[in-house]
């Protein structure tokens, strides 16, 4: 993940680390042996033996050769396997903290935070739809029609106001629409992605479960440039099913659950408990 230390990116550097080490000691014996070797050669002494050649070359000589190569290739195997595994675990697919430049530069601290616009009123389709619409460049106009933020910049329009208008044909000098300009979509990055197994409906949460949107997506309100709160696995999603509770008063689609709730004198019953960790549910 972006900003940890204890990353796998950490773990291969320790790795190569370690190696370049173990190769320069490797070095240093066999330099040290060529000395002594000369020293002995020349002065016709008897040279006392190092450690290493009382205590481990005798050890080592009676080692099988064979044996010692498949143990160093086994361990390295593994310790590749352990590597692999971990970053297919923790790294493929997964994008927290990921934060594109957007082709207009939207500040949700001031919009969603400063003046408190509901979530809901840009991305009109969360608590009615599968997906969480993305506002149309019409629902922009609704506000930056009149507001032109020239205050801010000595009497003109704001210049990513201006990537706006020129998307929609607007002349805010005029405060008309040129029916002869070029329109075109704006080109937004999708910050948030599931994979196509994973089945995710936004009105079963926002409308039925009544998830705040910050849950999800973190402070949306603080933050300047969007980027991707949570991990988005499986592991996460599982996690807030075991934990988060179901409001079952005056909700008919729970009436079946509250009955047996109140048979069986259970005053809270979480997503897992509703089915919430069946495979089905997401993966269809």
């Amino acid at each position: 993940m972006s900003g940890s230390f204890y990353s796998n990116s950490t773990f291969v550097a320790i790795v190569i680390l370690a190696i370049v080490l173990l190769l320069i000691a490797a070095l240093m014996v066999y330099v040290l042996r060529h000395i002594t070797s000369i020293l002995k050669d020349k002065s016709g002494a008897e040279v006392e033996p190092s450690f290493f050649e009382r205590n481990i070359k005798p050890k080592m000589d009676s080692w099988n050769p064979t044996i010692v190569t498949l143990m160093v290739i086994g361990g390295l195997v593994l310790m590749l396997g352990v590597y692999g595994f971990n970053y297919g675990a923790t790294e493929i697919g997964v994008q927290q903290g990921y934060s594109p430049d957007q082709p207009i530069n939207f500040p949700h601290t001031k919009h969603a935070g400063a003046m408190g616009i509901d979530c809901q009123y840009c991305h009109t389709t969360a608590g009615k739809s599968k997906h969480a619409s993305i506002p149309s460049a019409n629902t922009c106009m609704n506000c930056h029609k009149g507001a032109q933020l020239r205050d801010n910049y000595g009497g003109k329009v704001s210049p990513e106001l201006m990537k706006l208008y020129e998307s929609v044909g607007f002349d805010p000098e005029t405060s008309t629409y040129d029916p002869d300009a070029e329109t075109y979509p704006i080109k937004w990055v999708r910050i948030h992605n599931l994979p196509d197994l994973a089945y995710f409906n936004h009105s079963q949460h926002v409308t039925v479960g009544n998830v705040e949107c910050q849950t999800c997506h973190g402070p949306i309100e603080e933050m300047e440039k969007v980027e991707q709160f949570s991990t988005l696995q499986m592991g996460w999603c599982v996690n807030c099913h075991r934990q988060r509770g179901i409001d079952v008063k005056n909700n008919k689609y729970y009436e079946y659950v509250h009955k047996e709730m109140k048979a069986n004198k259970e005053h809270y019953v979480t997503v897992a408990q509703n089915g919430g960790l069946e495979c089905s549910k997401c993966h269809y």
